[in-house]
């Protein structure tokens, strides 16, 4: 087993944005309901409970995930019916919204599935990405991703497996302006190629 997670900052999100990821992500395995029990399942994240599973319909799920009632939205993706990946979508200032997907608990096979899955969606509209990070084994959880990656700030001890940011950005950050890169228009990426869109570094 591996912990890891896998963040993705992207602009623009409606609620037709919500349906597609989702309706996407399930074509490839990912599957909003559980194989098992058919049920979707939101995540409480307080005031009254955490981290409870709350069953939900499609549509309300749907409602929730596209942010326009709440900042940030917790649930369930299922690989089969006893593993899940915890996900959440949350919204930035800015107009940047931040889709969270946790890969801790997962096999090696179960875990590259999921990041196949994702670094699709990411690559199908990269023009609305503000940047990514992969860490598979989740040593760099403790890092504020979203300074590093909207602001440029933040000194890194440790590495994640990909890191991808805007050009702006890269500079900022004096780690990534001296880091080996490459270019994936409009970002500038540190770190191993997502896999299936390009070389393993």
């Amino acid at each position: 087993m591996s912990d890891g997670f896998f963040h993705w900052y992207r602009s623009g999100w409606v609620p037709a944005d919500a349906e597609r990821v989702v309706q996407d992500l399930d074509a490839q395995g990912l599957r909003l309901n559980n194989p098992t029990t058919g049920r979707i399942t939101q995540i409480t994240s307080g005031p009254e409970s955490w981290g409870e599973q709350v069953p939900v319909s499609r549509d309300q799920l749907m409602s929730n995930a596209a942010l326009t009632n709440a900042g940030e939205v917790n649930f369930q993706l299922w690989l089969s019916g006893d593993t899940d990946i915890f996900t959440r979508i949350r919204r930035l200032n800015g107009g940047v919204t931040v889709f969270e997907f946790g890969l801790d608990g997962l096999s090696l096979e179960e875990q590259e599935h999921a990041i196949r899955a994702i670094s699709r969606q990411i690559c199908a509209d990269l023009t609305r990405c503000i940047g990514f990070v992969l860490d598979r084994q989740g040593v760099t959880e403790d890092v504020d991703w979203d300074d590093v990656i909207m602001h440029g700030a933040n000194h890194l001890d440790s590495w994640p497996d990909t890191l991808a940011v805007r050009p702006d950005i890269s500079i900022r950050h004096p780690q990534l302006a001296a880091a080996k890169r490459m270019e994936m228009p409009p970002l500038i990426l540190v770190g191993e190629m997502l896999p299936g869109n390009g070389p393993e570094l």
